[in-house]
């Protein structure tokens, strides 16, 4: 094929391949303007991040057999979380393990209704012995009890006297007495040291505000998702100790509508199951999807 020189020997183009090039640069132009908002919209990129920090976090607790989490880091002034800090909860202390010889225990007493009657559970309680100072074991802590693998949420404390969220019934079977001497209390979750936070993509973020994500958040406070070692979730002043957390994540900058709000996400977390992400249900109920992802229906 007969090429056309530019005056200095060098053959240049001929008209037929310019006119290739310049189909081929239109049709890339075309495909832009298709793909450009799908690209600009990077919610799904969001929940996808978040979703993984979650699985990490999970992944870390049963690694290290410690309360490892997430934190949610909200901007001042509002309940939009835009960046994501993965979090521990340390044992505030562990006391004296020696067994019998150790002062330090911790002791359930169970209450039957009577032998001849039903063998009901009437009364239960819950004694810390032998620890002198309890002030850092207050409302919302939880203590662990390796030996039977559970975590009990403090809902009071009267001196050494406890009042849980849940007692070892299952457990402990038919005793109506049971003592412990390894025990403990997690203290308050801290950043994961060496850890870098992770930032959500441009123009996203995790709208804890009333109705978009259960439990709400409170302005300007950090949100805190940890987990058990065994996977389940943990009571923290953000999640409550509810069955399910859903994060909704979306565009804040956008309104909260199905015509003028662009993709919205939510991220689920079952207190004992999985953890999934689903597109919102504009319904009466707008994490029905997402309930689905988490119970596997």
């Amino acid at each position: 094929m007969r090429r056309f020189t530019n005056g200095h020997g060098r053959p240049g183009f001929t008209l037929i391949e310019l006119l290739v090039v310049m189909a081929i640069i239109a049709a890339l132009a075309a495909m832009t303007l298709v793909f450009a908002p799908k690209l600009r919209d990077n919610t799904a990129v969001a929940a996808n991040t978040v979703q993984t920090a979650l699985q990490i976090a999970r992944a870390k607790a049963a690694k290290d057999g410690m309360p490892r989490g997430v934190r949610l880091i909200v901007n001042p002034g509002n309940t939009h979380a835009t960046e994501i800090q993965f979090i521990e909860s340390p044992y505030a202390f562990v006391p004296n393990q020696f067994g019998p010889a150790s002062p330090q225990y911790v002791q359930f007493n169970y209450t039957l209704d009577g032998p001849g009657v039903t063998g009901q559970i009437v009364n239960r309680s819950c004694t810390v012995t032998g620890v002198a100072d309890l002030s850092s074991v207050d409302v919302g802590t939880v203590m662990v009890l390796p030996t039977l693998g559970t975590t009990h949420r403090i809902l009071r404390r009267a001196g050494g006297t406890l009042t849980l969220d849940s007692y070892p019934d299952m457990q402990l079977g038919g005793q109506t007495a049971w003592r412990t001497y390894h025990f403990g209390f997690y203290a308050p979750p801290r950043g994961l040291l060496g850890e870098p936070t992770v930032q959500l993509p441009r123009d996203t973020g995790i709208d804890l505000s009333a109705g978009m994500s259960i439990p709400q958040g409170a302005v300007g406070t950090d949100y805190d998702i940890l987990f058990a070692p065994n996977g389940n979730l943990i009571y923290t002043l953000a999640t409550q100790g509810v069955g399910q957390v859903f994060l909704g994540v979306r565009d804040p900058g956008k309104p909260n509508s199905l015509q003028q709000g662009g993709e919205q996400v939510v991220v689920g977390i079952k207190a004992k199951g999985g953890i999934g992400a689903a597109p919102v249900d504009w319904g009466a109920d707008r994490f029905s999807f997402a309930r689905k992802s988490v119970s596997g229906q």
